[in-house]
């Protein structure tokens, strides 16, 4: 972060230094009063500062003249009792010029000394200090109390002044207070940012308005699927250009409408309206749409990579290619839990061969002749998520398959399901899941009766998962629910003395003549090897 700090007069630019250094915070110190700190604003203004701390009548000047943020390191009311108490040692007869005038406080002085203001106001310009200073004489001033171009005008016109200094407290909080303020700055262009990227390319569309129904957001994907730019509709009424859409029917009764079929020109669409409340008072709504055909993709896409796969697990512990001591233990513990029927997590790096771990564990274990299915939670989408694992009943949502699906538990029935990037389900899910391996039971989408379920789960992840159940985004019962027996992965970069017997293993497959057939199985040791490069 960049700080400037325009100091009207000498004093005040050695004590920012003074406290800057205290604090460790990085300050550069200019000095200027009125229009000179003005002019000083505006250069500094190009060269990248965050923010500028400035006193007084020239703060409010820097204000006037730039667009970034102005802190005003004001004049405590400790510090003016100061400097009123100095110049009572001179005269009762005291004229005070503020940039910033306060009744009250002048009253309580008046008390506190037993003297007499002849003249106390505020001022914004070097022309309304010299004009002050003048009528304060006229009044009769003998001493008068202001800031650097009071003092100096009162001395030129022969009458005593008193300098009212800066405190070093009032530099202190003002420095804090302009930290906080590039921080709160920050993190609200970070969340800006984040916004704007989860908008410009999220696959669905996404519309918001406010309580007027005039549109306020527009993404890519609502301007592909309606046939209109987002700068011709934000900031109009949603119902004259998309009439379709069913928002202002949401702002008028209130409710959230979820997974409506719409019928467009271009497209049939899925939509849902959420309201947007704010203490209770509709601010809004925010409603997304997504083309059917879309979500038909994904789920033959799904379907196909589930076909290519099949329902078998490959390799066993067989295949493993290897002597090195630590390998050796982490196989020893997964024949182990082989034998088993309880839940595993198994950890590791990406590419350190967690589902071939997977596989092999089924393929040791008493349900070998059943089906292993393996499921990357993160490559699905959420909103197809839910109906993949669990299923479907016939009639669930528009689309839906006659007679329903089975989702990927029920296709693992007696046998194993694979879980892999556990920790990207969302939270929504994640109950659902927990009741699943609490319960061995599913609940269909759609459904209003249960399907008993014999699975044995293992789950897989490159995360730590228990931070995530610190941070709130990983539910902590679900997350000792699945690390019952926790298996991790070793990368090859901690098994260097594995590489010589690599290569002779690659060298044999290469003289085979069905050299082609085996690059999956190539493929499949390289990443279960880990990242050959990983620590050189």
């Amino acid at each position: 972060m960049r700080l400037a700090f325009i100091s009207p007069y000498q004093e005040l630019s050695e004590l920012v230094e003074q406290v800057s250094s205290e604090l460790g915070i990085s300050i550069d110190v200019f000095q200027g009063a009125f229009d000179e700190g003005a002019e000083i604003a505006r250069r500094l203004e190009g060269m990248d500062y965050d923010i500028i701390i400035s006193r007084g009548a020239t703060s409010s000047n820097i204000s006037e003249v730039v667009g970034i943020p102005v802190v005003n390191c004001g004049i405590a009311s400790i510090d003016i009792m100061n400097a009123v108490y100095e110049a009572t040692k001179l005269s009762r007869r005291i004229g005070l010029i503020l940039s910033n005038h306060s009744p009250n406080l002048s009253k309580l002085i008046q008390e506190i000394f037993d003297i007499e203001f002849l003249y106390r106001t505020e001022y914004k310009s070097m022309n309304d200090v010299e004009q002050l200073v003048k009528e304060a004489i006229l009044a009769g001033a003998e001493v008068i109390v202001g800031g650097v171009a009071t003092k100096r005008l009162a001395e030129e016109n022969g009458v005593r002044s008193i300098l009212l200094r800066t405190s070093y407290e009032s530099v202190k909080q003002s420095i804090m207070n302009a930290v906080e303020i590039i921080n709160v700055s920050q993190r609200q262009m970070f969340q800006a940012a984040r916004f704007n990227n989860i908008l410009n390319f999220s696959h669905e569309g996404i519309i918001g308005t406010d309580a007027e129904g005039n549109v306020t957001v527009f993404n890519p994907a609502a301007e592909k699927i309606f046939g209109i730019s987002a700068v011709e509709i934000i900031g109009k009424r949603a119902d004259k250009y998309i009439p379709t859409t069913g928002l202002l029917r949401v702002i008028e009764s209130g409710k959230e409408e979820i997974g409506e079929i719409q019928r467009l020109e271009r497209a049939t669409i899925v939509t849902s309206r959420i309201p947007i409340r704010v203490r209770g008072e509709l601010k809004g709504v925010v409603a997304t749409f997504e083309d059917i055909t879309k979500i038909q993709d994904y789920e033959l896409k799904i379907r196909s990579e589930l076909h290519k796969k099949g329902l078998v697990a490959k390799y066993t512990f067989s295949d493993y290619v290897g002597q090195n001591p630590s390998g050796m233990k982490m196989l020893e513990k997964a024949r182990i839990f082989a034998r088993s029927d309880s839940t595993v997590l198994i950890t590791g790096e990406s590419g350190t061969g967690k589902e071939i771990l997977a596989q092999a564990i089924h393929n040791d274990s008493n349900r070998k002749k059943l089906p292993f299915v393996a499921v990357n939670c993160s490559a699905i989408p959420e909103n197809l998520l839910e109906s993949e694992l669990f299923g479907y009943a016939e009639g669930a949502f528009s689309g839906a398959k006659k007679g329903g699906k089975m989702g990927m538990f029920e296709l693992a029935h007696l046998g194993t399901i694979f879980l892999d990037e556990i920790g990207s389900i969302p939270l929504n899910l994640q109950s659902r899941l927990l009741r699943v391996l609490q319960e061995r039971e599913v609940w269909r989408v759609g459904s209003n009766h249960v399907v008993t379920i014999d699975v044995r789960v293992i789950a897989a992840t490159n995360e730590d998962l228990y931070d995530r159940v610190i941070e709130g985004r990983f539910r902590k019962d679900l997350y000792y629910r699945l690390n019952v027996l926790r298996l991790n992965t070793i990368p090859l970069r901690f098994r260097k003395d594995d590489i010589p017997l690599f290569l002779k293993f690659f060298y044999r497959l290469i003289k085979k003549e069905s050299w082609r057939c085996q690059k999956p199985l190539l493929r499949s040791w390289l990443t279960m090897s880990g990242p050959a490069t990983s620590g050189n």
